[in-house]
């Protein structure tokens, strides 16, 4: 299980750099293409192309960095007032939806890969860049959820506090 946890650690690392390089692409894309319009009067040539496939990437990619990181988006108002027992379940829960979530997904995009044969119109990137995005995000979401049920011990992080000071 420490093995898989320390792949999974790897795996979450080189997504975030990796997200972080597409993030830097985006900004310099958008940049490029608001000086260009301003002075030019035209943007770049598939430039929506490109900032649609890397917003893909991205999502995907962070989705499984904050979930394994347990920073995902979620309202905890109810589970908070529970008594700890409630709010293992209700973690437990969580992580099995997870599971069939990511088997859904992943049955669903092979339902459908026969059908992706489109390609941009300038860049000729194939539909199958865009569309297997989300196997790289719910694989290793699956495999983190069951490590979650299997050591639930393992608390999250906790949030960094600022300084009141600074």
């Amino acid at each position: 299980m420490d093995r898989l946890d320390s792949f999974l650690a790897l795996i979450s690392k080189i997504y975030l750099r990796i997200s972080q390089l597409l993030l830097l692409c985006l900004v310099l894309g958008v940049l490029s293409e608001v000086i260009m319009r301003y002075f030019f009067g035209r943007g770049i040539l598939g430039s929506s192309e490109l900032t649609r496939l890397t917003i893909t990437w991205i999502v995907f990619l962070m989705s499984f960095v904050l979930f394994r990181k347990r920073r995902h988006i979620v309202v905890t108002a109810l589970v908070d007032i529970m008594a700890k027992p409630l709010q293992r379940l209700c973690e437990k829960i969580i992580n099995v939806s997870v599971i069939i979530l990511s088997v859904y997904v992943l049955v669903q995009i092979g339902n459908v890969w026969e059908f992706l044969a489109l390609k941009t119109p300038v860049f000729q990137i194939p539909d199958t860049i865009f569309k297997i995005a989300p196997a790289f995000c719910f694989i290793p979401m699956s495999v983190q959820a069951m490590l979650n049920l299997f050591l639930p011990e393992a608390k999250p992080a906790q949030p960094v506090k600022i300084d009141e000071g600074f």
